[in-house]
C-alpha cells in the first residue's frame, strides 16, 4: 500500500499507520503520485482535497479505480464522465452510510487492535468552541475528541 502525506514531518507515522511506501505530496514525485517502486496502482482511496481524476489515472493499472471519500461537485461530475466513458478506469464517489454492520464490523476491529485510531487533542464540552477552533485550523494530526463528562 502507498499512502501520501502533505508535511515531511507524518511520514513516519504514516508508514507505522502500515504504509509500505510513502509519497510526500510536496515533491514532484509526490505530487504526480508516482510510486517510488514503479507500479501503477488499482486502487487509490482519495481522502483529502480534490484531485481531478486526470491527474491520478496516468497511475492507475489499465483496470485501476479511485474511490472517492470527500466527493465533491466536481469529482461527481469527474464520476459520471468516467462512469460514462468505456475506459476500465473509474472514479468512483463513496457516499457512505452508517449502519449496524459496519459498527459491528468497526468494533470488531478495534478489539483485534486492527484498527489504529490517531487522537490529536481531546476536549471537555464545556470546551467545544476551542475544540472546533481546533478543527478548523486544519493542523491537527489525528482526530479531536469532544469529552462530555456528566453523560449517562
Amino acid at each position: 500500500m502507498t499512502a501520501t502525506c502533505c508535511e515531511a514531518k507524518h511520514l513516519e507515522l504514516v508508514k507505522s499507520l502500515g504504509a509500505d511506501e510513502v509519497l510526500d505530496s510536496k515533491t514532484p514525485g509526490g505530487e504526480s503520485l508516482e510510486s517510488p517502486s514503479g507500479k501503477k496502482y488499482d486502487t487509490v482511496i482519495q481522502c483529502g482535497e480534490y484531485l481531478p481524476f486526470a491527474h491520478i489515472k496516468p497511475q492507475l493499472s489499465p483496470t485501476g479505480k479511485v474511490i472517492d471519500l470527500t466527493p465533491s461537485p466536481k469529482s461527481m461530475l469527474s464520476s459520471a464522465a468516467s462512469l460514462a466513458s468505456f475506459s476500465k478506469q473509474k472514479c468512483i464517489p463513496f457516499m457512505p452510510s452508517a449502519n449496524t454492520t459496519d459498527y459491528y464490523f468497526l468494533f470488531s476491529l478495534m478489539q483485534q487492535k486492527k484498527l489504529k485510531t490517531i487522537v490529536d487533542s481531546e476536549f471537555l464540552l464545556e470546551q467545544a468552541e476551542k475544540a472546533w477552533a481546533a478543527s478548523i485550523a486544519g493542523h491537527a494530526t489525528g482526530k479531536i475528541v469532544v469529552k462530555c463528562t456528566k453523560c449517562s
